[in-house]
């Protein structure tokens, strides 16, 4: 696969395509870019990593296939490698005065990084590297070692022979830092904590306080639930069904923004009057198939809609491309616009027909996202087997339009700028102060395989706390009020 893989970089490698790579893939930094191809060997996107100078990187791309081979390499964990090789390079591209002394001595490259990264390469407003890198906490130093060493570690075990990689030179100069890092017993990690304290401690002599810029203080952030009192407002006023009943989803089961948008349309199924929606990984779950009266594969519905699929001409590229593959979106890299998450839940007592139901909160809720259903189903649809659409082209619904229309909306009823996650917030507010169910209840249906996982979520209102100290008996959450989508 590797040779196949150079061959299609060989085909990119003039200054005319890669700009033009750049430009439409707008992935990477001022150090690198990255174009994803498709391969066999794959399900997902393969990821090529560019240079500074335009050259691509063999040992990354080595690194890479070696980590989807033994089923890692998730392209948010890639990506912050990428950019940490990347950036080596730059920096020895950069000091042009120093490259005989690198090539002599490999391992100088790297302490120097580091400690420019620490420091900073701008003194008196001025960079002579030309790279105008501001200092960068302790903290983010360290992550950046330890992505730095997975790299190394591949380096070391599988590319220890200069021959395999004669012009891939951060490669060279990693391997030339392993071997001084083993005759010297070097820490890399102490060295850099001895010049934090050794900045810290020129900084003490002259009476300035440096800790929050070189120290990570620990943010305590306040986690913010939708203004409850506002919710039945801002999702009776959404006039798009799609977002309507992904705004239900969210406020009243704690579906994730990006769980709403692998719902397909197989997952919906009625349970008396009641629509239900089935939750099951996109790889290697199930939904549920009418015809065969069970539980069949997800991906065996992605092909059937792939079998229908027909040459589209009014669509983008990006568009007929999806459409011609549908892969599974969590297996598309991360800036893909199709792409969508999964992050692991824990499923319990599942429905003895239909696997893993969505638990709703509220059933008023529930009533409301059920006559919107057969609106929902009656949608256009481009050859894909999603419930929530993008009205405008008959497209999935991306993570992208829904976080905007989301932030948007909420700005419009409540007068601040909201993220979507706030959501999930309310499903844990509910569940405290309105539902008052055990943790434990609210850990379940918030799909948490530690019960510490809720905490963050099952947070009482101050409203709440004050009740309960009271003793009181009645609280000012029992007026929210949603019983006006119960009435047909």
């Amino acid at each position: 696969m590797l040779v196949c893989l150079v061959n299609s970089v060989n085909t990119h490698n003039n200054t005319n395509d890669l700009r033009r790579i750049k430009m439409k893939n707008n992935l990477g930094s001022r150090s690198h870019y990255i174009r994803y191809v498709r391969t066999k060997e794959f399900e997902r996107d393969f990821p090529l990593v560019y240079l500074v100078d335009g050259k691509v990187s063999f040992s990354l791309l080595s690194f890479t296939k070696e980590q989807m081979d033994i089923g890692r390499g998730k392209d948010a964990a890639l990506r912050r490698i990428f950019k940490v090789v990347a950036d080596i390079y730059q920096f020895y591209l950069a000091n042009e005065d120093k490259h005989q002394a690198y090539l002599d001595s490999g391992h100088e490259l790297i302490i120097d990084y580091f400690s420019a990264k620490l420091h900073g390469t701008i003194k008196n407003g001025v960079c002579d590297l030309g790279l105008f890198w501001k200092k960068t906490k302790y903290a983010d130093v360290r992550k950046s070692i330890t992505q730095f060493q997975k790299y190394q570690s591949y380096c070391k075990t599988y590319l220890n022979v200069t021959e395999l990689v004669s012009d891939d030179m951060i490669h060279q100069m990693t391997v030339r830092y392993s071997a001084f890092e083993k005759k010297t017993n070097f820490k890399l990690l102490e060295h850099i904590a001895s010049v934090k304290d050794a900045m810290a401690d020129d900084r003490n002599q002259t009476g300035l306080d440096y800790d929050n810029e070189f120290f990570d203080q620990g943010n305590s952030k306040i986690i913010k639930y939708f203004p409850p009192k506002k919710l039945k407002e801002f999702i009776d006023s959404e006039e798009n069904i799609n977002y309507q009943a992904a705004f239900l989803l969210s406020g009243f089961t704690g579906l994730r923004e990006s769980e709403n948008l692998h719902i397909f349309v197989s997952d919906i199924v009625y349970q008396g009057s009641l629509a239900e929606v089935i939750i099951s990984d996109p790889n290697k779950g199930k939904t549920f198939s009418p015809e065969k009266n069970k539980l069949v594969p997800r991906i065996g519905i992605l092909k059937s809609c792939l079998r229908q699929h027909k040459a589209i001409s009014d669509l983008d590229d990006i568009n007929i491309d999806y459409l011609s593959r549908l892969p599974v979106r969590t297996n598309l890299h991360t800036r893909h616009r199709y792409h969508a998450g999964w992050k692991g839940v824990q499923l319990r007592d599942p429905n003895e027909k239909y696997g893993h139901l969505l638990e709703w909160t509220c059933g008023y809720a529930q009533e409301l996202f059920t006559r919107l259903v057969p609106k929902l189903l009656m949608q256009s649809r481009r050859s894909h087997p999603y419930l929530l659409c993008n009205t405008d082209n008959d497209m999935p619904m991306t993570v992208d339009a829904y976080e905007s229309r989301f932030r948007r909306h909420s700005a419009k009823i409540t007068g601040k700028e909201l993220y979507s996650h706030v959501m999930r917030h309310f499903t844990g507010f509910y569940c405290a102060n309105v539902l008052r169910i055990r943790q434990g209840e609210a850990q379940r249906i918030l799909r948490h395989k530690r019960e510490a996982s809720t905490d963050i979520y099952y947070n009482f209102s101050p409203e709440e706390v004050k009740r309960q100290i009271a003793m009181k008996e009645t609280s000012i959450w029992d007026e929210l009020d949603f019983s006006d989508w119960g009435k047909k």
